[in-house]
């Protein structure tokens, strides 16, 4: 076979790869909000828009959302990767919760860089309150979380 053949090969099997990865992209400038900004009103919408996904197992925003590699530090300092946040989230699909209750956030902006900082404070009072932190990246006109750590703090 011809080495020119087999290269036109090769790029023609990339096709439906290349394709899924433009749909994708498409897709997830349908998700995120519109028009984003560099502001913290923008932060303060998807931070919302973030936690009404997870609610509502909404897993392919989150995938927008999410930087590929994502990671978490959860309250009892486990580490956690993208496919557990998505596997987490998945699990609320169909379980109709109501929207989970805002703390006031925190954001604080440099360039390309955000962080929304808030004290989640659960309804059930045996449980600790977390602060939460997530960092965010400005990339190709959209804000993406790259970061998110949960501490526990005591009740006051």
């Amino acid at each position: 076979m011809c080495p020119s053949r087999n290269i036109v090969i090769g790029l023609i099997s990339l096709l439906p790869f290349i394709a899924a990865h433009a749909q994708t992209k498409d897709q997830c400038q349908q998700q995120l909000p519109p028009h984003q900004q560099k502001d913290e009103a923008t932060i303060q919408q998807i931070e919302t828009s973030w936690n009404l996904a997870i609610t509502r197992g909404d897993s392919s925003f989150e995938r927008c959302l999410l930087t590929a590699d994502f990671q978490q530090i959860l309250n009892k300092g486990e580490l956690k990767a993208l496919t557990d946040e998505l596997a987490m989230t998945d699990k609320n699909r169909g379980k109709n919760r109501p929207p989970p209750r805002m703390p006031p956030l925190t954001v604080l902006m440099h360039g390309n860089v955000a962080v929304a900082y808030a004290t989640w404070v659960p309804t059930d009072p045996t449980k600790k309150p977390d602060q939460t932190a997530d960092f965010f990246v400005w990339e190709n006109g959209a804000w993406h979380v790259f970061f998110s750590q949960s501490t526990p703090v005591e009740r006051e």
